[in-house]
């Protein structure tokens, strides 16, 4: 067996991407995915708002069901799972899902945009019933199911008993994005496992739930 093939590909490879990027980003964009490497920028969520001290009193948050505005006839209910997992995967608070069923015997209404006029009733309501500090509200604002996939979210984090907003993004993922699909890429290379561990990452891009999972991850990574 020739154990040094991998890293004469690699050196290969970074060699190749050295030398084309002089001939711009799309040629590297074209290598990476052959070799599936991630050279070249990665995508860093901006469009971001949060108070200068997280409130410490933040301890479990209640997320709402995720609202889909106009693709409210699309089934995103894996997608929705997988922004619940990311989230609770920062552990910086304890997570209280409420289900759209509970929200509609409770409100009336099973779902609230982050971006409409609340009931006054909401937080109280909840922090009753569930003994929480904080509500996370999300809104699906772009969503492309077809290559090169996308999804734009914007997500608000209200303080439980102020109604406060502590953290708020605002973030279109497009796949076409070269940042974008390396950031993906990336973040299925070091920070996700996958069923099918020799499953080239670029197939991420073809899928808006797996895709969603990156998005997810990107999001929420910029609460402090």
């Amino acid at each position: 067996m020739n154990f040094t093939a991998k890293p004469l590909l690699q050196f290969f490879v970074a060699a190749s991407i050295a030398v084309l990027t002089l001939g711009g980003c799309k040629t590297v964009s074209t290598l990476n995915s052959k070799h599936d490497t991630t050279f070249g920028k990665k995508h860093k969520v901006t469009n971001v708002h949060e108070v200068k001290e997280f409130p410490e009193h933040l301890r479990r948050v209640a997320l709402l069901p995720l609202y889909k505005g106009r693709y409210d006839h699309i089934d995103m209910e894996l997608i929705e799972e997988n922004f619940t997992q990311e989230l609770g995967k920062l552990n910086l608070f304890e997570l209280v899902t409420v289900e759209p069923d509970r929200m509609n015997e409770i409100f009336g209404v099973e779902r609230y945009s982050s971006v409409e006029i609340l009931p006054t009733k909401l937080l109280s309501k909840l922090h009753e019933i569930y003994a929480i500090d904080g509500v996370m509200l999300i809104d699906v604002t772009f969503f492309n199911a077809y290559q090169p996939v996308g999804l734009g979210v914007r997500a608000k984090l209200l303080d439980g008993h102020s109604g406060q907003l502590v953290w708020a993004a605002d973030e279109t993922f497009d796949a076409a994005n070269p940042a974008v699909s390396n950031a993906a890429r990336k973040y299925f290379q070091t920070q996700s496992t996958t069923q099918y561990p020799l499953q080239q990452t670029q197939t991420s891009l073809h899928s808006p739930i797996r895709f969603s999972k990156y998005v997810a991850y990107a999001l929420f990574d910029t609460i402090q």
